[in-house]
């Protein structure tokens, strides 16, 4: 039996039926809240982990492997009571990040950027709900760290930035299989194909930053980048969404900066909306050091916008690797954020992204997890 340690989560019913599709013996135990579920409902192989015991005790069931989808405490105390078997780590990224900040000095933010006061690397809405949060995750750490180091056997996620990150910092033993969910939908990615199609010379000199409100996404640092630079194309910037703070900071500081240059995007944009804004854009710049709104990047990437990432985006090794063509930071200039991609690279850009996003490549990740690992 493969035995899931997951939560309720809206891309796990595609998960389980693309592995159906692949291997029959699946098991998945729902961590925190009890039934009703609002996603994985209905299904005759999904109980509560509180139910183990017994529904294990009656089908004696035999535990072949474990896939934990989010590694959490209460998942790694599961695997530390169950019989040995081999452990596959499904990676989201918060089950890493939070933490590589608050132990490990990993550096989200840029100077203009990072927050300030006492604990502002722990998450919470004022000083006593981040002392709160941080000796929870404090205890939480001292399991989590060896539980890494020394549990899992594969680690399943397609960026090889973010396993050097476990293996620097965990000493991550590990292998690690390239996965994706697919979690995204196929309409979207036709909508956008359709696009490239009916317009194959399009240009335009605005420029899009970031994905959102996000405070990750440095938008101080990159606004000023690009006020020192004197540009004066329309610099669209979503803020529909994201942390509140950081939203208000962003737009008191665009505006001072960029004046009618900076656009920013307070209302909500439904996705023909959204998709047409990443097309529309010839530059796309991302502030995001962690891995992070992946699917804008590779649509602006499969679109033909000309994107720049932040010089140490954990997000380099996997886009070198495929051969994309793209730029950092540190190619910024007036001449560069103004000139488009060639075509030749636009095509390139076009043919991976396309490869990404299909079928045949999804399927070929589950069969690499759920088949050929052992």
């Amino acid at each position: 039996m493969y035995v899931h340690l997951i939560n309720d989560e809206k891309f796990l019913p595609p998960f389980m039926e693309r592995a159906q599709g692949i291997v029959d013996g699946h098991l998945y135990l729902v961590f925190g809240p009890k039934p009703p579920y609002k996603f994985v409902a209905g299904k005759d192989n999904v109980i509560h982990a509180s139910q183990w015991e017994s529904y294990q005790q009656e089908r004696e069931i035999s535990v072949d492997r474990i896939y934990i989808h989010l590694v959490t405490f209460q998942k790694i105390n599961w695997v530390k009571k169950a019989a040995k078997a081999p452990v596959y780590w499904l990676f989201y990224g918060n089950d890493l990040y939070e933490l590589l900040q608050a132990f490990k000095g990993f550096q989200l933010y840029e100077k203009a950027d990072q927050p300030q006061g006492l604990l502002t690397r722990i998450k919470g809405k004022n000083l006593r709900d981040r002392i709160l949060r941080f000796v929870k995750l404090r205890a939480y750490h001292r399991n989590y760290a060896p539980f890494v180091k020394n549990a899992i056997d594969y680690w399943c996620f397609w960026s090889p930035g973010d396993y050097q990150l476990l293996v620097d910092n965990y000493g991550f033993k590990g292998k690690m299989l390239k996965f994706q969910y697919g979690a995204f939908n196929p309409a979207d990615i036709e909508l956008v194909k359709t696009w490239v199609e009916n317009h194959p010379d399009y240009y335009s000199k605005s420029i899009l930053l970031n994905h959102s409100g996000s405070q990750s996404g440095n938008h101080k640092h990159l606004l000023g980048k690009l006020r020192d630079l004197g540009i004066t194309q329309p610099v669209k910037t979503p803020l529909s969404y994201g942390d509140s703070s950081h939203i208000q900071a962003t737009l008191d500081f665009g505006k001072k900066a960029l004046g009618q240059h900076f656009v920013p995007i307070l209302k909500y944009m439904d996705r023909t909306a959204y998709f047409d804004l990443i097309c529309t854009s010839g530059t796309a710049i991302f502030g995001h050091r962690r891995q992070e709104a992946g699917n804008t990047l590779f649509i602006a990437l499969m679109s033909g916008t000309k994107v720049f990432l932040h010089p140490e985006s954990v997000l380099l090794p996997f886009l070198r690797e495929q051969g994309y063509i793209f730029y950092t930071w540190d190619d910024m200039s007036v001449e560069a954020l103004g000139t488009p991609l060639k075509d030749s690279d636009r095509q390139k850009n076009y043919e991976l992204a396309c490869i990404q996003f299909s079928e045949k490549t999804i399927a070929e990740n589950y069969q690499r997890i759920l088949n050929n690992a052992i």
